[in-house]
């Protein structure tokens, strides 16, 4: 008779598990999560998302597989996470062109950044000058006084028009009276890192962060950080204090990001992931090793942060057009 009653209780057990499935009701995550990143593979932000994903997969006991969309001007990622169904299984990450280019110049019909959620902004990073270390250039002095020498002469690799590498390549220009020669590279630092290696950019502008690996090694060396602080990972690339100027302050971010419709609890638990992952040591210390500002802005003002960055950049964006420099 125990034996019957047993059997009848597992029977029951499992017809409740699958009832619970077959609702939805198993605790998120349960499966899989996808992540779509705007980095090219390979480049700083593929690179940063990657390392941030492989601690929440430790932490939480799933796996998150990596799907790399860098084209439309950052923009065809987030546009894939917005389009996706809101359940929390399809995430991803949006930088400074996924809300600043491809809204301002219509990269994509439909695109609204108004249809994305912000679950967290996660790290910060300001753009920099650099160059082969074999560059007969040491100082940017020296690097703007040959631009004057030579107009139109140097070649400047930067991501895509209206981007953030040809926004300070327009001010670098207007600052000094020079003209450089822009190449663009839309899959951004990967390909960037390439061309400079070979000699086919003279110089490139990305994050010191997206050329850890060939700083490091001596292959690159930063002639100028467009910050006001002076990076204390690489304290032989100067800040903009060091030329006396504060007009060329330039950077980007990653922030996480899901669907808009998805259920708040779900949004809930993915923040609660990425904040662990985030403050984790091992995250903290391999920003620090490379150069990444590791920044925590919650779902409570990551919207705020967006609107705000919008709002400044939308309105020099506006200047470069009445200028006839866009």
């Amino acid at each position: 008779m125990k034996k019957i009653i047993l059997s009848v209780l597992m029977v029951m057990l499992v017809a409740s598990l699958a009832f619970a499935e077959g609702q939805g009701e198993l605790a998120y995550p349960s499966k899989d999560i996808r992540f779509i990143t705007s980095g090219g593979a390979g480049g700083g932000t593929d690179t940063i998302c990657r390392k941030l994903g492989s601690i929440v997969e430790k932490q939480n006991g799933l796996t998150m597989p990596v799907v790399n969309k860098p084209g439309k001007g950052e923009a065809e990622a987030p546009y894939a996470v917005m389009t996706a169904r809101a359940d929390g299984y399809t995430i991803g990450n949006v930088t400074y062109g996924g809300v600043v280019n491809a809204v301002y110049n219509g990269l994509i019909p439909q695109y609204q950044t108004e249809k994305l959620k912000f679950v967290a902004v996660v790290t910060q990073e300001a753009d920099a000058l650099m160059v082969n270390s074999n560059s007969k250039w040491n100082t940017f002095d020296e690097f703007i006084a040959d631009a004057k020498a030579n107009p139109g002469e140097i070649t400047i690799g930067i991501t895509y028009n209206g981007g953030r590498p040809s926004m300070i390549t327009k001010m670098m220009e207007e600052a000094y009276g020079v003209e450089f020669h822009k190449v663009n590279y839309v899959d951004g630092a990967g390909p960037q890192r390439e061309a400079v290696l070979s000699g086919e950019a003279d110089a490139v502008i990305t994050s010191l962060g997206d050329f850890s690996a060939v700083l490091k090694s001596g292959q690159v060396k930063g002639l100028l950080e467009f910050s006001m602080t002076q990076n204390v990972t690489y304290p032989d690339v100067p800040p903009l204090t060091a030329i006396g100027r504060d007009d060329l302050e330039m950077g980007s971010f990653i922030a996480i990001v899901v669907p808009q419709d998805t259920p708040q609890d779900v949004v809930d638990k993915i923040e609660e992931m990425y904040y662990e992952a985030q403050h984790s040591d091992e995250f903290r210390n391999w920003t620090a090793s490379v150069g990444v500002t590791a920044t925590w802005i919650g779902q409570d003002k990551a919207t705020q942060f967006i609107e705000n960055v919008q709002k400044v950049n939308f309105k020099a964006l506006d200047d470069m057009k009445a200028a006839g420099l866009l």
